[in-house]
């Protein structure tokens, strides 16, 4: 009785474990069967609740059922078959885990039999069951049911284990439903919790071990319902961090489970993962697998896929070796392990732990744990046992290169491939003989092994062995000994697991920490107060100026008087409404200097600055406050006011010097203000991660947004990839340290831009790059200048071309005309020579006037190069039988004004010579536009000619052609064979400039 009934109100409830087992023993051997089918049935009730895996805690209730049912004692029997039942559904060993109906229990047949038999136990134990699995898988009116059936059963059970254990899911059921509960409903559910919490509160005094962490997740819950977010964050940690110290697992992953969830409801997705993922893992090891698949489907933005410990292959020389043997491993020391693993936080401590463990359950020499550090795969964990002692000596975060300090193609291999390679002996066998590390060390037994969280590699461990072949090959060991390397990775999921959060921590840490010096280098005092008013933080200068220090339990009603505020000048408390702290909580914005702060005999005057923060919600989280002393203010007023006073005229002569200082001084502010407001540049300052920090007026302007639209987004997500391509290489360019500047024609918002971009890195003491001023100059006008003075001069061209080829060739036709009157000997020869002179010149006037044509380019005129070539095609298909086809492909962008007109000409000189000598049935013309280079082809398939024998005159008059192509740098490339048709492809290089 005294195991069952007294034992655990004062130490820990495993200790009664050994104890029931002698005396179900002593029962057996005195005949007292019914005492040892009680004891029996204590046992396997208290393995289940002091939190041991349950695939142990099954076995157990298998082997005792089996023997009190040989020993004919069915009320124990029953007992045991109802939690046998819960714990089966637990497993997953049932069709719905709510439901006790399964190979054990049917709860459909056993209450009405509990009621016939008046067996108040076996009904509570079962409603008691319904109402844990109820709640665990979040079906809450439900559980509240099946307590309020249990409550009548209560009395008997009270002084046993389960009765705080009714308690506590009892309040936990009637708290997860408070929030939507009726105002008279809340009254009742609030007034019966905080009985039962009084209880619990006793009971955790005399066996904290047992019952204060059961206590502390209840007060959490009761925070979180009324608002007290701040508490109820701390009794998560409490909670979690006493069930974890005392051995209960399945209530440490509770906690995780409520502080996840409260998490998520705040929108704190990060943390709600973090504390999601340490829930998981719980009851993964806890073996609650039915929870388990309950937590994946609930939250699968969490668990992208499952993250249990999955069947992997480990390479060896000889093939491939399943860990998923049937051997029972050591399930002792995995636990031991993978607990001494999951404790840690701090990422330093982790490594060093998680290194000397591996150590020790590999049976390995040397080892070295290494993670990826900016795109680099470094050590940084090594552990090396030292001869003669028990010990490894462990260096962690060193961050060391692995090049000639491990088999780099091995590491390599297993980065790649995600699998696991052991080698009995490394320089005779397998792929890796030829490694230089492998050759120079002489490598024998090794074993590395991927770190998988999700599947996603998180870290690579190597580990060697010196003094045997085959240290690491399964196959080598007895059969308890043959699991080796099953729980080496078991394990390595587990250090994923626990790497991965360490580092966020980490981070968090980091964050906390730099938040906090940012707090405390602000020289003046800073305050900070939850929602619920009550004090909670204050930097050293503001802590300085109150003379007191920070004490949660002050209420806002108690902070004036507790920090001595007094209306300045007077005796009297400063109103606590009046607080701008407490006119923050309601989403003021104030500024006071009207308060005193007394301290001993001396006053401090103050000016007060509050300012709410506000969550995601919008609901106001905190409010702070920055508050200064401004005693030399105050003298300096007083000092004015004697002044004024005794020397008006003094005074006045100073009052007037300073209104025309600060008329001054807010003359020069507006005209900076001004200047800064009508500056004709934009300016942009961007992070290392190329993300948007600060942008001007102009800036916004040009992007018709506001600064908050812009602030925070990385330049690809808020320019859009096609900018971002063209402007991608000179980002490159600065963040390597260069200063870059570069023209670019920019599509944006308001318009498309000509920009003058300046991109000046800035960096650290260090000299590294932290981010990069943009200076941007509108450049438009002057580009529209100078195409306006190109299409200027090519029509001055058009027109010399006209006024004097054109005319001259007009002038031979009118004398030719006037030739052919006259001439009279021959006539019929003379007819002939002159009828040939008039086509001559007809021919050369027309040539001539194609010439004026094609300087001025109204095709590029009209639009850009894609629509001038298509509208070329367009008109001289028109005027052919011979099929013609247009195609642009890629993305268009704009090239110089003389790039384009050139490639224009050049397809314009292409398509017209194809027509006239080709004598084709098809030609095609295409216009390719790549990241890097711009390409034009023509291409048909005439009579072609060959290559080797270009004209320079008649024929395909490619000539001119060249010497365009050599003008704008580009490469032209001819290729033609007779009877096969002719390709000419001219290649440019999309150049910017700088």
């Amino acid at each position: 009785m005294a195991y069952e009934h007294v034992l655990h109100w004062k130490e820990h409830l495993k200790e009664s474990l050994e104890p029931l087992l002698e005396t179900y023993q002593i029962g057996l051997e005195n005949g007292d069967l019914e005492f040892a089918a009680y004891c029996a049935h204590c046992y396997c009730f208290q393995l289940y609740v002091v939190g041991k895996e349950l695939a142990e805690v099954a076995y157990a209730m298998t082997t005792y059922t089996e023997a009190i049912s040989r020993i004919k004692q069915k009320t124990a029997l029953t007992w045991n078959q109802t939690f046998q039942q819960a714990i089966a559904n637990l497993i997953g060993d049932s069709v719905n885990p709510t439901h006790l109906i399964g190979r054990f229990y049917n709860e459909a047949d056993g209450l009405s039999i509990h009621k016939v038999a008046n067996d108040g136990t076996a009904i509570f134990n079962a409603s008691f069951n319904k109402l844990y699995l109820c709640y665990l898988f979040s079906e809450y009116a439900q559980a509240i049911e099946n307590s309020d059936v249990a409550e009548p059963y209560f009395i008997p059970i009270m002084g046993t284990p389960l009765g705080p254990l009714y308690y506590f899911y009892d309040a936990l059921a009637r708290l997860a439903i408070y929030p939507e509960s009726s105002t008279e409903v809340k009254a009742e559910i609030f007034k019966k919790v905080t009985e039962r919490q009084a209880e619990m509160k006793r009971w955790a005094y005399y066996a904290p071990m047992n019952y204060l962490h059961k206590y502390h997740l209840v007060e959490a819950e009761k925070a979180r319902v009324l608002g007290q977010l701040l508490e109820a964050e701390e009794f998560y940690e409490q909670a979690i961090q006493g069930a974890r110290e005392n051995g209960y697992i399945q209530e440490e992953a509770l906690a995780y489970e409520l502080a996840a969830k409260h998490y998520l409801a705040r929108g704190r997705e990060k943390f709600a993962q973090l504390y999601m993922k340490e829930t998981h893992y719980c009851y993964e090891r806890w073996g609650a697998r039915a929870k388990v698949k309950d937590l994946e489907a609930r939250y699968p933005q969490f668990f992208s896929q499952s993250s249990g410990v999955n069947a992997s292959s480990i390479h060896t020389t000889a093939g491939t070796t399943s860990n998923t043997s049937q051997v029972d491993f050591d399930l002792a020391t995995v636990m031991k392990a993978a607990q001494a693993i999951s404790s840690e936080i701090e990422l330093k401590q982790l490594l060093s732990s998680l290194m000397q463990i591996l150590i020790e359950n590999a049976g390995a020499q040397t080892g070295y744990l290494l993670l990826e550090d900016a795109g680099e795969w470094r050590i940084n964990a090594a552990c090396e046992l030292v001869s003669g002692e028990s010990g490894c000596t462990t260096q962690v975060l060193q961050s060391t290169p692995m090049t000639n300090r491990l088999p780099e193609s091995i590491i390599q291999y297993v980065i790649r491939t995600h699998e696991s390679v052991i080698l009995n002996d490394a320089t005779r066998e397998g792929h890796f003989i030829h490694d230089p590390y492998i050759q120079n060390h002489q490598t024998q037994s090794l074993l590395c092994l991927p770190l998988l969280n999700q599947s996603k590699l998180v870290g690579v461990l190597y580990l060697e062995n010196q003094l045997a072949v085959g240290a690491f090959t399964p196959e080598r060991f007895s059969e308890g000994d043959a699991t080796r390397t099953q729980v080496l990775n078991l394990l390595s999921t587990q250090a994923a697991i626990a790497i991965e959060n360490a580092k966020l921590y980490s981070k968090l840490r980091a964050s906390e920490s730099k938040m906090t010096q940012f707090l405390e280098a602000i020289p003046v005092g800073i305050g900070i107060v939850d929602a619920g008013g009550r004090p909670y933080y204050a930097n050293q200068r503001g802590i300085q100026l109150m003379g007191k220090g920070i004490d949660p339990a002050i209420s806002p009603e108690q902070i004036s008087e507790v920090y001595q505020f007094y209306v300045m000048g007077t005796d009297q408390i400063y109103p606590t409404e009046r607080l701008p702290v407490i006119r923050a909580l309601s989403g003021e914005r104030t500024t006071i200097d009207d308060i005193d702060i007394r301290q001993d005999n001396s006053t401090i005057p103050i000016e007060v600055w509050g300012t709410p923060v506000f969550d995601e919600q919008g609901n106001v989280v905190y409010a702070i406050v920055a508050f200064q002393d401004i005693t030399e203010r105050k003298q300096a007023e007083k000092l004015l006011a004697d002044y004024n006073r005794t020397l008006e005229q003094q005074v006045a002569e100073r009052t007037a010097a300073l209104q025309k200082s600060e008329a001054e001084l807010r003359k020069r502010e507006r005209e900076l203000r001004l200047i800064t407001d009508v500056l004709p540049v934009g300016i942009a300052y961007v992070d290392a991660n190329q993300h948007y920090r600060f942008v001007n007026y102009t800036y916004r302007v040009w992007c018709c947004c506001s600064q908050d639209d812009i602030l925070g987004k990385s330049i690809r997500e808020f320019i859009g990839d096609r900018i971002y391509s063209m402007v991608e290489p000179y980002i490159n360019q600065v963040l390597a340290g260069q200063t870059t500047t570069f023209e670019e024609e920019i599509p944006l918002p308001s318009g498309n831009k000509y920009l003058d971009t300046t991109l000046i890195p800035n960096v650290d003491v260090n000299a590294q790059v932290i981010g990069f001023y943009a200076l941007n100059l509108d450049i438009s006008d002057r580009k529209r200048a100078e195409a306006t003075s190109i299409l200027e001069e090519r029509n001055r061209m058009a027109r010399e071309i006209h006024d004097t080829l054109a005319q001259a060739f007009t002038g031979i036709l009118v004398q030719v005309g006037g030739a052919s009157q006259v001439l009279a000997d021959d006539l019929e020869a003379t007819q002939a020579h002159l009828e040939m002179i008039d086509e001559l010149a007809r021919i050369g006037l027309a040539e001539a006037r194609r010439s004026v044509a094609a300087l001025r380019p109204h095709f590029l005129e009209q639009g850009d190069l894609p629509s001038a070539l298509h509208q070329l095609v367009t008109q001289m298909r028109a005027a052919t039988d011979t099929a013609l086809s247009y195609e642009t492909k890629g993305t268009a962008y704009s090239l110089p004004p003389d790039v384009e007109n050139n490639l224009l000409r050049m397809g314009q000189e292409a398509l017209t010579n194809a027509i006239r000598y080709a004598d084709a049935d098809e030609i095609r013309v295409e216009l390719v536009y790549e990241n890097t280079q711009c390409l034009l082809r023509v291409q048909d398939d005439g009579r072609g000619f060959g290559v080797g024998s270009i004209p320079s005159v008649g024929g395909f008059g490619l000539l001119g052609m060249s010497e365009r192509a050599d003008t704008i740098g580009a490469q032209l490339t001819i290729e033609s064979q007779p009877g096969e048709g002719t390709e000419i492809v001219v290649v440019v290089n999309r150049k910017r400039e700088a």
